[in-house]
């Protein structure tokens, strides 16, 4: 048990959420299954603060392009990171 963030009951449970996120582009938004959050008899769930960053950072910085619209938080943290600079080999001399 753990102490929920918005009431302070100390009945709170980690669980796991189904979530809607709009990528950081907003040109689409992707429901990430299985996310890891706090659910507490009182307020219901919720994501913490840290879980919340951490699928922010990894849709901005993860190349989900061949993912469709559904996949789970593992997928998220295993995707790859996009290549922003292309390839180095590409570039003049």
């Amino acid at each position: 048990m753990t102490e929920c963030l918005w009431c302070g009951e100390t009945t709170a449970q980690e669980t796991e959420k189904d979530c809607y996120w709009i990528m950081p582009d907003g040109r689409r938004s992707v429901q990430i299954l299985q996310v890891p959050a706090l659910g507490c008899p009182s307020c219901g769930s919720y994501l913490s603060d840290a879980t919340n960053q951490k699928v922010e950072e990894h849709l901005y910085m993860c190349d989900l392009s061949a993912y469709a619209d559904v996949f789970s938080y593992e997928d998220l943290l295993k995707a790859p990171v996009k290549n922003l600079w292309g390839s180095l080999s590409s570039l003049p001399d």
